[in-house]
């Protein structure tokens, strides 16, 4: 079954994803960040309120359906020639099964029907298996990076990009 995405405008499809960020970060960077931490991140950038406030910044937040269950979600913002993917996340029952790659084209093809020239994503210079997919996809990686999370929290990560 091919995946689908679902524009999240309502307030419940808002929390719903701040609810789906908490469980996938919360999972995943668990080695990565104590809880402390975990919680200013997730307040930073994945709370009903930080996705508010991006979604008034014009960038585009989408639930990835598998039938009627979510899966995931996805956003992005296009800034001049170029789409940047923020947030990029499934829940762990649906990783490895290729909706990853299919979410990945639809975006590629909407960046290309919106006339952007390339896709730019960061990724976390320890997140071996993320930085994989998006070679995979045909990104490479520009430049390292330094992200402030949330404050005094810094990511270092790539810059990586797909020209379209």
């Amino acid at each position: 079954m091919k995946p689908e995405l679902k524009l999240v405008a309502k307030a419940r499809y808002i929390q719903m994803t701040a609810d789906m960020a908490d469980r996938i970060w919360r999972e995943y960077y668990a080695r990565r960040f104590n809880k402390k931490q975990l919680d200013a991140i997730l307040d930073n950038l994945q709370s009903v309120e930080a996705i508010e406030s991006d979604m008034d910044e014009d960038v585009n937040y989408q639930l990835i359906m598998q039938g009627s269950k979510v899966a995931g979600y996805v956003a992005w913002q296009t800034s001049g020639g170029m789409m940047l993917i923020k947030h990029f996340y499934l829940e762990s029952p649906w990783r490895g099964k290729g909706i990853g790659r299919t979410v990945l084209q639809s975006i590629e093809r909407l960046a290309r029907a919106e006339g952007k020239t390339a896709i730019g994503v960061r990724v976390g210079q320890k997140q071996l298996d993320t930085q994989g997919f998006f070679k995979g996809a045909g990104f490479r990686v520009l430049r390292p990076m330094d992200t402030e999370l949330a404050p005094g929290i810094l990511w270092p990560e790539y810059w990586m990009e797909k020209r379209l």
